[in-house]
This record gives C-alpha cells, sequence and structure tokens, in this order.
C-alpha cells in the first residue's frame, strides 16, 4: 500500500510543506528572490540530469534526482507563499503615500451590532496628483447608521479614505490570536470607519462566477427560510447544505460544539460524498456506454465543483471535491487508485494554489480526519466480528466516528481547549438524521412546485427539530463537555507521537515500540503534572489590557478573584479575560466590580483600594482628585483611571509607589499627556491599552 510507485504525491507533499513552513517562519525579500533562482537553477538541473540519465549512466547515483526534486519543491513552496502573501511586493498599498483607496468587497459583509465587517482587496491608491494601481487585503469594520443603513455585497467597488492600522497581536495572556489568524488570510491591516466616509463606485467588480454563485446561494437559502417555520431550522438547514452559517443561533452552535458533531454544520466531504451518491444515482444509465461514461463523469466532477462554489470553497469542500474528481476520473478512465496519494494530490494543488491554506485549522482538521478514517477504521472496524446486520452498521459508524475523534482530538484540544464526553452516542444518534436532511435538502432545492415544498419543508422542520432537541439533551448531561483544558504546542505533539507509537506497538507487535510508547506517555504525565503542581503554587496578578475598560485578575493558587467594570455577560470577559484564567487551571473564581468592597485573608477590596496579599494598589480616579492628603500614600502600583483629574507631578508628591498604571477608562489624548509626562520624570509607566498585559508574579 505504501509502495513509493503508488503515492509519488504523498512524496513531493512533504519538501512543499517544508517549503512553505520555511516561508511562515522566517519570510524575507531577499530569501525570496533566491528562492526563484535557486528554484530555476534546480529545474535546469533536473532536466539535464534527465537528459543524460543514460548517457552518463547516472542510474548510479539515483538519489541524485530525487534529492534535486525534493530540493525543487522545497524552494517552490517558499517562492509560492512569500509571493501569495503580498505585502512583500512593491505594488502592496501600505508602500504608497494616498489620501483614498480604491476597494472591492470580496466576501459577504457580516453585520454584528451597528458594525459592519468586511474583507476587501485594494485596487488602487489615490493621491493628489494622481492614481495607481495596488494590491493587498485590507479587514473594514463600517460603523452603520442605524437611520439609514449601507447595503453592501460582494463585489462592490468602493472609494474609503486611506486609514488604516496594522492589526493588533494578542495584548493578554492566552488571548486569541486575531492577528495570527487574519495572517493565515493574508490580511496584515484593517480599517474602522463611518458609513458617510463611504462612496459606492460600483457594483458586481469581483469575480462574476463566484458572485452568481453567492447570489444563487442567498436565494436558496431564503427558500428555507419561506418553507421552514422554525428560524433556527432554516439556519441550520442553510449552514448544513449551503455552508450559510451567519444566522445560526449561539445555543444551537454551543449544542453542536459541546457534544462533538460540529463536523455537521460545516460543509465538508460528508456533505460532497452525499452530493456525489446522489449525482452517481440519478447518471446511473449514461454509463452504459463508454462516451457516455466520459459525459457522466463530466456532469458528475462540474457538480461537485459547483457545489462546492456555492457554499464558499472552504478547504474541507476543495478537498473532498478535489479527491472525488480524480476519484471519478481515475473509475472512467479504468485506473488503479491509491487513497493516500489521493489525499496528498489534493492537499498538493490546494497548498499550490494558496499555501496559506496550511495555516487553517479547518484544512488541518479536514485532513486529518480523512487520514484517521482511511487508516484506523479498517483496524478498528475488523477489530469485532458481529454477524447481526444492524449491530454492524451500528458499529461500523462508531469505528468511523472513534477513527475520525482519534486523529483530531489533540489538535482539538489545542485550539478549542474542550472535549466533547458522549461525542460517539451524539455521532450515532445524528447519522440518520442528517443522511435525511442532506438528501430531503437537495431534493428540496431542486423542487420548484409550492404545493411540493409545503410538504417537504415541514417534514425538513420536524427532522431538524428534533436533532437539535436530541443534541441539547447531550448537551446538558452530566460532564457533557470537558471544558478549559489547555495543552501546550509539545504536548500536542507528543500526543500525535504517543498514538502513532501505540498504533505500531498494536501492529508490530514489537517491545521497542512498546518501551517507547511507554516513554512518551510518562514524558506527557509529567510536564501535565509539573504543570499542575505550578498552578497549585502560582501566586499572580494580571493587570488586563482592554479596549475601553478595566480588569484586575488576582490568582492564588487555584482560585481567583477578578475586578472588574465590564458586565457579566460582556464577550470581553469571555474572549480577553477568561483564556489566561482557565490556563492556570483556576478551579474557582469570585467576580468583584470595582469600587466595591470585599474581604477574605487573601485579598482586601476597598473603593479605589486594593490589597492582595501585602501587595497594594491603589487606584486613582475622579473621587480621589479632591482630596487633600495629610501625609504620603505608599503603594506597590498606582492605577491612573476614569479620567482622573491630577498631573504626574501631584502624583508624585502625594503618593510613594514603585509602577505607574493607566488602564482603558481614560481619553486617549490624557493617557499620552500622563505617559509623556511619566517619562520626563523616569518614572515607570504602563499603558493597558494597545499594549501587553502587565503581569506581576510574587
Amino acid at each position: 500500500m505504501f509502495y513509493k510507485g503508488e503515492i509519488p504525491f504523498v512524496r513531493l507533499l512533504i519538501p512543499l510543506v517544508i517549503g512553505i513552513f520555511a516561508a511562515f517562519l522566517r519570510p524575507s525579500t531577499t530569501l525570496f528572490n533566491l528562492a526563484f533562482f535557486a528554484a530555476m537553477a534546480s529545474l535546469a538541473l533536473l532536466f539535464f540530469l534527465i537528459g543524460f540519465y543514460k548517457q552518463y549512466n547516472l542510474y548510479r547515483f539515483r538519489w541524485l534526482i530525487g534529492f534535486v526534486v525534493h530540493c525543487f519543491f522545497i524552494l517552490a513552496g517558499y517562492y509560492l507563499t512569500v509571493k501569495g502573501a503580498e505585502k512583500y511586493d512593491r505594488m502592496y498599498f501600505t508602500n504608497f503615500s494616498a489620501r483614498a483607496l480604491i476597494v472591492t468587497i470580496r466576501n459577504e459583509p457580516q453585520q454584528s451590532g451597528d458594525i459592519l465587517r468586511f474583507e476587501t482587496s485594494v485596487d488602487e491608491v489615490l493621491s493628489t496628483k494622481d492614481r495607481r494601481p495596488a494590491k493587498g487585503k485590507l479587514l473594514v469594520a463600517l460603523k452603520t447608521d442605524s437611520g439609514n443603513t449601507i447595503s453592501l455585497s460582494y463585489g462592490d467597488q468602493l472609494l474609503i479614505p486611506s486609514r488604516y492600522n496594522e492589526v493588533d497581536p494578542p495584548f493578554n495572556p492566552e488571548e486569541f490570536d486575531f492577528k495570527n489568524y487574519l495572517a493565515g488570510k493574508k490580511i496584515y491591516r484593517q480599517t474602522f470607519i463611518n458609513q458617510q466616509q463611504v462612496s459606492v463606485l460600483g457594483h458586481n467588480r469581483a469575480n462574476s462566477l463566484i458572485l452568481a454563485a453567492l447570489n444563487l446561494r442567498k436565494k436558496l437559502v431564503s427558500k428555507f427560510y419561506r418553507y421552514l417555520h422554525d428560524e433556527d431550522a432554516a439556519a441550520l438547514a442553510s449552514a448544513l447544505i449551503l455552508g450559510y452559517r451567519s444566522n445560526l443561533s449561539k445555543d444551537v452552535l454551543s449544542a453542536y460544539s459541546k457534544t462533538g458533531t460540529m463536523h455537521v454544520l460545516s460543509v465538508s466531504g460528508m456533505h460532497v460524498g452525499i452530493v456525489f451518491i446522489v449525482l452517481n444515482f440519478l447518471l446511473r444509465p449514461l454509463r452504459k456506454s463508454r462516451n457516455l461514461r466520459y459525459l457522466s463523469a463530466l456532469l458528475i466532477i462540474g457538480s461537485i465543483w459547483f457545489y462546492a462554489l456555492i457554499t464558499g470553497f472552504s478547504p474541507s469542500v476543495c478537498r473532498a471535491a478535489l479527491m472525488l474528481s480524480f476519484v471519478v476520473l481515475g473509475k472512467t478512465l479504468s485506473k488503479s487508485r491509491n487513497t493516500y496519494n489521493l489525499l496528498a494530490i489534493s492537499a498538493f494543488f490546494l497548498l499550490i494554489y494558496n499555501p496559506f491554506n496550511l495555516l487553517d485549522v479547518g484544512f488541518q482538521l479536514s485532513y486529518l480526519a480523512v487520514t484517521g478514517l482511511v487508516y484506523l477504521h479498517p483496524k478498528i472496524y475488523h477489530s469485532l466480528n458481529l454477524k447481526n446486520r444492524f449491530a454492524d452498521s451500528v458499529w461500523n459508524y462508531s469505528a468511523l466516528s472513534i477513527s475520525a475523534q482519534l486523529a483530531t482530538f489533540p489538535i482539538s484540544l489545542y485550539y478549542f481547549h474542550q472535549f466533547p464526553v458522549y461525542f460517539l452516542i451524539s455521532n450515532l444518534l445524528v447519522v440518520l438524521p442528517v443522511a435525511l436532511i442532506m438528501y430531503a435538502g437537495i431534493l428540496f432545492l431542486l423542487i420548484p412546485w409550492p404545493s411540493i415544498l409545503i410538504g417537504l419543508g415541514g417534514f425538513l422542520n420536524l427532522i431538524i427539530t428534533y436533532t437539535n432537541k436530541i443534541l441539547a439533551i447531550i448537551e446538558h448531561l452530566p460532564l457533557a463537555s470537558l471544558g478549559g483544558v489547555w495543552i501546550s504546542t509539545p504536548q500536542y505533539l507528543l500526543i500525535y507521537v504517543i498514538l502513532g507509537l501505540l498504533m505500531w506497538a498494536i501492529l508490530s507487535r514489537k517491545k521497542l515500540a512498546v518501551y517507547l510508547a511507554a516513554l512518551s506517555i510518562f514524558l506527557l504525565s509529567a510536564s501535565i503534572s509539573a504543570e499542575s503542581i505550578r498552578n497549585r503554587n502560582r501566586k499572580e496578578l494580571i493587570f488586563y489590557s482592554l479596549r475601553k475598560n478595566a480588569a484586575i485578575a488576582f490568582v492564588h493558587r487555584q482560585n481567583s478573584y477578578l475586578l472588574t467594570d465590564l458586565e457579566d455577560q460582556d464577550k470581553t470577559i469571555s474572549f480577553s479575560i477568561k483564556p489566561a484564567l482557565e490556563r492556570r487551571g483556576i478551579s474557582r473564581m469570585s467576580d468583584i466590580k470595582l469600587d466595591s468592597s470585599f474581604s477574605n485573608p487573601d485579598v482586601k477590596i476597598l473603593p479605589g483600594y486594593m490589597q492582595f496579599g501585602n501587595f497594594k494598589v491603589f487606584r486613582w480616579n475622579k473621587d480621589i482628585d479632591n482630596l487633600i492628603f495629610g501625609r504620603k500614600l505608599r503603594a506597590d502600583v498606582i492605577l491612573l483611571s476614569g479620567n482622573a483629574k491630577v498631573s504626574i507631578r501631584q502624583l508624585k508628591d502625594n503618593t510613594e509607589f514603585s509602577m505607574l498604571l493607566i488602564d482603558a477608562t481614560n481619553f486617549d489624548y490624557r493617557i499620552k499627556q500622563w505617559k509623556t509626562e511619566a517619562e520626563s520624570l523616569k518614572i515607570p509607566v504602563r499603558v493597558l491599552k494597545k499594549s501587553p498585559a502587565y503581569v506581576i508574579k510574587f
């Protein structure tokens, strides 16, 4: 199965990935130019070696051609990645001085409150004297006018001010790295503008095929909403069949996430496979003659890629579409096919087209899941021999679910920090309903007659509601999901090493494999234990860096005290504050409002004053401005907050402290004044806005 002649693309994929990783780790215009010329030289050398293979008896050095091929693809991977990033191109829009930009919307705008977000590509830069073509992507956050909201869509060309900033890195410990996420989409700048600053120059200026597909998807989504009376059911049908997830409620997303069935909502190989089965059944009569077989293959491949188009060309769909295209071609041409080679072919061409796919979590999960299914499923399934047909079918699907989960749970833990305990039960319970929803949904979209659509819509509404209720019940079972699970990069890689060694030990029964697996398990256990001991003895004070608010967390062993002016349901707590506490293994968290009173042996809180153990923090705000001090106050940290009307000179005269902190509840101009004055007086100062959080370890 793994004979090298059967898996040439597996061998080519490895150097390509190495080259892409090298570009991610160390991008450089100098190395970029060098990589191009080195790649051309290696290609010329390859042609020379092939051309004079017999003449110079090069069969004695068979490794040489392979070495040159590998070098070429490493260099090609590096070159394509740096070139694809665009920001190193001389035409990148930040290289020009401009007053305005002409941009084109490249995705469907998403509304969140009064903010409309969308990705754009920069077409031209406009200065006072001329206009020049440019390139690069820009993320736009547009504050809309509630009285007259602007309507924008994919392909609209806009004139916007040339004001943009670099995407901020994560400022707080364990915060989601939005900068790295956008870099994976080749976006390095963002702009925040008002609706009045935007002029629409034209429509339909982007890819006409994608535009037509998105318009078709909108019509199909509206069809679901017209005939499915439950909005959650219509939203789920749109997500499951068409990949349109904008209208999914938080409750539905939570139910699918915590039960290990999130893959159902992400249009993937399963969905493309069902489309393939339907097409294969409908076009069966065309396979009776040779010429009609070619027509059948063309129709199936074209339909699969059209489905991929209207679902948004996600990496998982593209992978499945590319794989199935090669399967259909191989079957039509009566060629043998190796599944691993087909997987490698799809990954190879997707990475050639866009090397940044490698950073996409969906891309990684998709290929790991399918590799697990292909390799592990036969071994797990054949470990039990059940004679009962129904029991065998249940075991077959269970083996599929276990295989996919084994292959993906380490990366899921690493990125999403949770594990669905009842994934096997939930997947078994939704497999039939999801298949019914897919088949009925495709039929629903194809049928034009309202009288039939009413009944079919009612059936879809019923089966989707039933599925959601079943998953909601599982979600609320005890220990349904193990949340807050954090593993480091070495631990994540070590888990995959352990899985590989255990598989080797089971299949080969070699003692070396058993010893290595045991050693790896010991190292992982030791690493987790050491981290647990650190958390038990941890004592830290975290001053968070936020946009408009203030937050302080005191971590003492596995307890935490969070002081903040944020509301309990504010998203900032989930995205910016809690990750650091979860990473530190907090088992109990006490929420305390700023300017309230609270006291216990570890913490003493009064309005304007905080004491954590022996560490004292004085919070200077407007309420302190008019107070007269009989003597100097002593504190370890002074926190300027709430636009206090005090100069740093006054602060120094009335207090003694080691560090001055300025939080985000102050106006920007005042923050700037205080920082400048503190630096002139040589006072240590940190601003808790658009800069890293301040962490004190005791």
